[in-house]
């Protein structure tokens, strides 16, 4: 995957096509892959495993006449965790119905020959579980931030293919007192602008 993202900005690089304008807005709606990278927690009694699992969200960008944009992004996992152990009340899987949501600034950049666009983000974020891993009928947020890389290839001027991979990090508490936290989204979407 990282072969074909690093061939795309190759490409993106040496111009092969004509540019394409970048500025106004775009509404992308995605889907990808939630992936915990600490999907595993234990205290006295009891375990808990984080799987990874579906997400789809949207996003809302503005590109102006700079290398700099402007984004608000959304998304949706039904995050299952299975649990199990002597002190809980709860064995077995469930979802924790988890929502990431960001606002982020961007840099493009690809130069303005470019008819591919690669850019980072990041800006501050907001993790929330409707049911809590520990209690579930508590809900639970967490405030954060988030970096991400991108890719758009577009197919005329106002839809493209956006391909990304963003790190939401975070001070998350699971029943294990709060431990610095990276949970991936890795999605592709198609971005429609005007």
């Amino acid at each position: 995957m990282f072969r074909g993202i690093a061939l795309v900005a190759l490409l993106g690089a040496v111009g092969v096509a004509p540019a394409v304008a970048q500025s106004g807005f775009s509404v992308t709606p995605w889907a990808g892959a939630y992936v915990p990278t600490r999907n595993s927690f234990s205290t006295v009694g009891t375990d808990i495993k984080r799987d990874n699992s579906f997400i789809g969200g949207a996003r809302l960008t503005f590109w102006g006449n700079s290398p700099v944009g402007f984004e608000l992004t959304g998304g949706f996992a039904p995050a299952r965790v299975h649990i199990s152990g002597t002190n809980t009340t709860i064995n077995g899987d469930r979802n924790t119905q988890v929502f990431v949501g960001g606002a982020k600034l961007m840099l493009g950049l690809s130069p303005a020959t470019s008819r591919v666009g690669v850019f980072l983000s990041g800006g501050p974020s907001l993790i929330r579980r409707g049911a809590d891993v520990a209690k579930e009928s508590e809900s639970h947020t967490d405030w954060g931030g988030v970096a991400g890389l991108g890719v758009r290839i577009p197919f005329s001027a106002s839809v493209g293919l956006r391909l990304e991979g963003e790190d939401y990090f975070y001070g998350g508490n699971f029943n294990t007192g709060r431990k610095f936290q990276n949970d991936l989204v890795l999605s592709a979407g198609l971005a429609l602008g005007w």
